[in-house]
């Protein structure tokens, strides 16, 4: 084969792949328009803290799993949180902790009057792991809208009232983005991978693709969770969160919204090291399996786009090869510019050449993540 026909077919894939994100960056900014729920809150509700008995009660859920290094960040900013404490319950869920978590929360308990925990039972049918954590969390939380959060994330202060903006009356969930703190420079790197991933969720979910969301970001109206029978009717999966939100897609007449917006954005550590980072990428491989054709198919052109990235570099005439990484670049930039800017995160930027190579890195190691059958996750194996 010519350099010439070569040349075209690598310009054709990442041409295809930039036609792709285009649509993306209408998706990302459809996220981005004014709420208009039923729920909206008016400017002066938003004010204070003082008691409103015309809002609704809502429940924030945490599950927490030896999470002595986090859980104090975490309930600092759910303390913090700007909604009427006798309209707020905080809900962690201590699951089979073996560290000082217990401990640091009955402590928190005298801190916080709105601040109840619990202990997990003993896991039953399906229910293991975290899904079990949720369930029981699910069956306790008194509110009308549960917000989930992660011990390891922190949120902002109004970020209940944030998603309740989004509510109408067949809203059965919202989601919203996650990003990572920073302390070292592949942090950074992380953070923006997550900015990419989200920013292509959150545009497939408002252009009516259902791909995924990410579970220390969201928020169900309860009567949706158990109309879909919860987690006890929903198959298991080691990505819950992909589980329940597929399960309200599909049912009818709820409705999922997946905006982006600077006080729905959640802050989350990032892996501390590779093993880490590779059992939270192997877990997200493994239960991103159970999407539909068309998001395999937009998984495979992402692949084979990172993939002609770097054999362009090897088997291009240098000019040809240039233009196939700027096409490339430019379409991640369509997803990660308008998320980052709504999210008032443009410091990001300076680590996205770093990133590209770190995403192309990655493609290498989906087929042996694929392959390997056991994920490990908080001290848990689970076959998949």
């Amino acid at each position: 084969m010519t350099p010439y026909e070569l040349s075209f077919i690598f310009l054709l894939i990442v041409l295809v792949y930039f036609i792709e994100h285009a649509v993306y960056a209408a998706g990302v900014f459809r996220g981005a328009r004014d709420p208009g729920g039923d729920l909206s809150l008016s400017d002066e509700s938003k004010k204070g803290d003082s008691t409103d008995g015309s809002l609704p009660f809502c429940t924030v859920l945490v599950c927490a799993r030896d999470e002595e290094r986090n859980i104090e960040k975490c309930l600092r900013s759910l303390e913090a949180i700007n909604y009427p404490k006798d309209r707020l319950e905080v809900l962690i869920v201590d699951d089979k902790s073996t560290d000082r978590t217990p401990e640091i929360l009955q402590t928190w308990k005298q801190r916080m009057p709105n601040l109840t925990v619990l202990r997990t039972g003993e896991e039953v049918l399906h229910l293991r792991g975290k899904v079990n954590a949720l369930t029981q969390g699910m069956d306790a939380a008194r509110g009308e809208f549960v917000m989930i959060t992660d011990a390891d994330s922190h949120v902002k202060p109004n970020w209940v009232r944030e998603y309740l903006n989004y509510y109408e009356k067949n809203t059965g969930m919202v989601a919203s983005v996650t990003l990572l703190d920073r302390k070292y420079f592949l942090d950074g790197v992380q953070s923006i991978d997550w900015s990419y991933g989200l920013g292509v969720s959150l545009a497939s979910a408002n252009l009516n693709v259902p791909l995924s969301v990410i579970g220390n970001n969201i928020s169900v109206r309860k009567a949706a969770y158990e109309n879909v029978g919860g987690y006890r009717e929903i198959p298991f999966s080691i990505t819950e969160d992909f589980a329940l939100f597929q399960a309200i897609w599909k049912k009818e007449p709820w409705k999922v919204k997946f905006p982006v917006h600077p006080d729905l954005t959640v802050m989350s550590e990032p892996c501390p090291n590779f093993r880490a980072w590779w059992r939270q990428k192997h877990r997200w491989v493994k239960g991103g399996q159970g999407l539909k054709a068309l998001g395999y198919f937009i998984v495979f052109i992402g692949l084979l786009s990172n993939l002609a990235m770097i054999a362009a570099l090897f088997v291009l005439p240098l000019a040809a090869a240039l233009l196939v990484i700027a096409i490339k670049w430019s379409a991640d930039l369509l997803v990660i510019l308008p998320v980052l800017a709504r999210t008032r995160m443009n410091v990001l930027l300076k680590y996205f050449p770093i990133y590209e190579i770190y995403q192309a890195l990655f493609v290498f190691s989906m087929p042996v993540m694929i392959a390997q059958k056991n994920v490990k996750w908080k001290g848990r194996v689970y076959r998949h």
